[in-house]
C-alpha cells in the first residue's frame, strides 16, 4: 500500500522537495543521528529556509515531532519506491537516490570519462535515452547502476509505483545521443527491457518524437 507523503510540523524543512529535499541516505542518517539527540547542527539542518520569527524552540516535543516526522517519511519513500530496487545499503557509494512523488532520482558519484567522442552523436542538445520495462525494475536499475561506473551520465530516474503507468520508465540523461548504438546494443530485450532511443529536453517539453525515435521500438 502506497502513503501519502507527509507534512512536516511547524519548524521543519520539507524533505521532499526542493531546495530542502534530501536524499534517501541523508534522511535515514539524519533519522538515526536524532535518536541519539537534537544536537545545534542537527537543529540548523532541520530548520533550513525556515523564517527566523518561526524558528521553534529545542525542547523534547520538537525533537518527537521531527523524528515522527521522519519516521513516516521514510515509509512513505518505501511505499512508492519500486519493490524490485536495491535496497539503501545495496547501492554503489557513488550513487545517490532520492525518491520523490513520481521519481526515484539517481545522480552520479563516479568521475569518468567518455569512451565515445562527441563526434559520433548526430544530436548535440540535452535529452534523456528512455527504457521501457513490464515488471523489471532491477534490470533498469542495474542499468544505471551499470552505466554511471562507465561513462558520465549525470542523472538518472526510474518511475515510482503512483506514476507507474502501463510500463516502468526508465530516464538516462545526457547532453548528446553520442551513446544511441551501444546502449542498444547492451540493453534492448523486448521481453524485459525495450530501448526507445533519445528524446530532448525541447522535444519532450513540445510532445514531439522523432523518426529514430519511432524507429526504436
Amino acid at each position: 500500500m502506497t502513503l501519502n507523503q507527509p507534512t512536516p510540523p511547524d519548524g521543519v524543512i520539507n524533505v521532499h522537495r526542493h531546495p530542502t529535499s534530501l536524499s534517501d541516505g541523508a534522511l535515514v542518517s539524519i533519522h538515526e543521528d536524532l535518536q541519539s539527540g537534537l544536537t545545534d547542527d542537527l537543529y540548523k539542518r532541520l530548520t533550513e529556509f525556515i523564517e527566523a520569527s518561526s524558528l521553534p524552540d529545542k525542547t523534547p516535543d520538537y525533537r518527537d515531532q521531527v523524528l515522527k516526522y521522519l519516521e513516516d517519511s521514510i515509509a512513505y519513500r518505501d511505499s512508492i519506491r519500486p519493490n524490485g530496487l536495491r535496497g539503501l545499503g545495496d547501492l554503489p557509494d557513488m550513487i545517490g537516490r532520492t525518491t520523490t512523488g513520481g521519481w526515484v532520482h539517481y545522480h552520479n558519484g563516479h568521475d569518468v570519462d567518455h569512451d565515445i567522442d562527441e563526434d559520433e552523436a548526430d544530436t548535440v542538445e540535452s535529452g534523456k535515452y528512455l527504457f521501457f520495462s513490464p515488471d523489471d525494475t532491477q534490470a533498469l536499475e542495474d542499468i544505471i547502476v551499470e552505466q554511471f561506473a562507465e561513462r558520465p551520465f549525470p542523472h538518472a530516474k526510474i518511475s515510482t509505483i503512483p506514476a507507474k503507468k502501463q510500463d516502468w520508465v526508465l530516464c538516462l540523461y545526457q547532453d548528446d545521443n553520442r551513446y544511441w548504438f551501444p546502449l542498444r546494443s547492451a540493453y534492448h530485450d523486448p521481453t524485459t527491457v525495450r530501448f526507445r532511443g533519445f528524446k530532448t529536453n525541447e522535444a519532450t517539453r513540445k510532445n514531439e518524437y522523432s523518426d529514430k525515435f519511432r524507429q526504436s521500438t
